[in-house]
C-alpha cells in the first residue's frame, strides 16, 4: 500500500510538469519567419520604364495610359494639348507567383500587340542602400504597318525586347532606377533588321504617402534610334490601389518596342506632350 501511494505521489508531480512541457511544445517555432519581398517603388512602373515591383500571387493590374499627340504649346485652340489624336495603351497583368507576372497589352499607334514577363530575380537588404533587381523580356506584333507586298503576318512586323531592372531606395523617399534595355527589330520599316541598345534611367521622390514627383531619360546609346531621346517629368498620386500619373513627355509612344526607339520630338517646352497612366490593382483573394 505504501509503494502504490510513493507511486500516485510521483504521478501527481510529474503531471503538471507533462502539461506544461507540451503546452510549451505547442508555442513552440516550427519553421522560420518568410521574409517579405522587399518593396522599394510603389508601383510597377514608372512613365514607360519598368521598376522591379510586381503583384501580389493571383493579383491583377489594370492599365489604361494616353499621350497626347498636340504639344502643350499649341495652346487654347487646341486646348492646351486636349484637343486632338492621341495614342493609348491598354494592359492587364498577372501575377503567377509573388515575383513573376506576365502582361498582355495593346497598343492603338500601329495596332502594336505586347507581350511581356517580369521576373523578380534578386533581393539584396540593407537599411541605406537596398538593391531589387529584376528582368522583363517581351514581344511585340504591329498588326498595322502600311509596307507594299508585307503581309499582317510578315516577321518584319515582329519585334523582341529584353529589360535588366536595378533599384534602390534612398533614406526610404528618393527612388533611383537603372534599365539597360534591347531591342530587336527596332525600325519596323526598315528592310533589314536592326536592334537598340538602351540605358534607361528615373528618379522619384516621395513626398508623402500619396504624392510623388518623377523623371525618367532613355537615351539610346547603340543602334537604330528616332531622332531625339523620350524623356518625360511628372506626378504621382497613390489613391490606395489606384495608382494616376500626370506628365509631360517629348514621346507619344506607349508600348515598350515602340518608346525604346526614341521620339521624332525634341525635349524642349514647345514640343511638350501631355499624358496620363491610370493602374488598378484587382484583388479577388481576402
Amino acid at each position: 500500500m505504501k509503494h502504490i501511494i510513493i507511486a500516485l505521489a510521483i504521478f501527481l508531480l510529474l503531471a503538471p510538469l507533462g502539461s506544461a512541457q507540451t503546452e510549451q511544445s505547442h508555442w513552440t517555432r516550427t519553421e522560420a519567419p518568410v521574409k517579405l519581398d522587399l518593396e522599394l517603388f510603389r508601383s510597377s512602373h514608372l512613365v514607360s520604364l519598368p521598376t522591379t515591383e510586381t503583384l501580389q500571387k493571383g493579383d491583377l493590374e489594370f492599365e489604361i495610359s494616353h499621350r497626347f499627340s498636340p504639344p502643350v504649346s499649341k495652346g487654347s485652340n487646341y486646348l492646351w494639348g486636349l484637343d486632338g489624336p492621341i495614342n493609348m495603351r491598354l494592359a492587364l497583368g498577372y501575377a503567377l507567383t509573388n515575383k513573376m507576372v506576365l502582361t498582355a497589352a495593346i497598343s492603338n499607334a500601329e495596332d502594336n500587340n505586347d507581350w511581356r514577363i517580369k521576373y523578380k530575380l534578386l533581393q539584396l537588404r540593407s537599411a541605406d542602400f537596398p538593391i531589387v533587381v529584376a528582368l522583363q523580356a517581351g514581344a511585340a506584333w504591329n498588326r498595322e504597318v502600311y509596307v507594299e507586298g508585307r503581309s499582317t503576318g510578315d516577321s518584319r512586323n515582329f519585334q523582341y525586347y529584353g529589360q535588366m531592372i536595378i533599384n534602390t531606395m534612398i533614406k526610404k523617399n528618393f527612388g533611383i532606377g537603372l534599365v539597360p534595355s534591347y531591342l530587336q527589330n527596332s525600325d519596323i520599316y526598315s528592310t533589314d533588321t536592326r536592334h537598340s541598345v538602351i540605358i534607361g534611367t528615373y528618379l522619384e521622390y516621395y513626398l508623402n504617402s500619396i504624392v510623388g514627383v518623377l523623371a525618367e531619360w532613355s537615351p539610346v546609346v547603340d543602334g537604330y534610334h528616332r531622332k531625339y531621346t523620350p524623356a518625360a517629368f511628372g506626378v504621382e498620386f497613390n489613391t490606395g490601389g489606384h495608382f494616376f500619373k500626370i506628365v509631360l513627355t517629348n514621346s507619344i509612344w506607349l508600348n515598350p518596342s515602340q518608346y525604346l526607339a526614341g521620339t521624332d520630338y525634341e525635349f524642349r517646352s514647345s514640343e511638350w506632350r501631355l499624358g496620363f497612366n491610370i493602374t488598378r490593382l484587382l484583388r479577388f483573394k481576402k
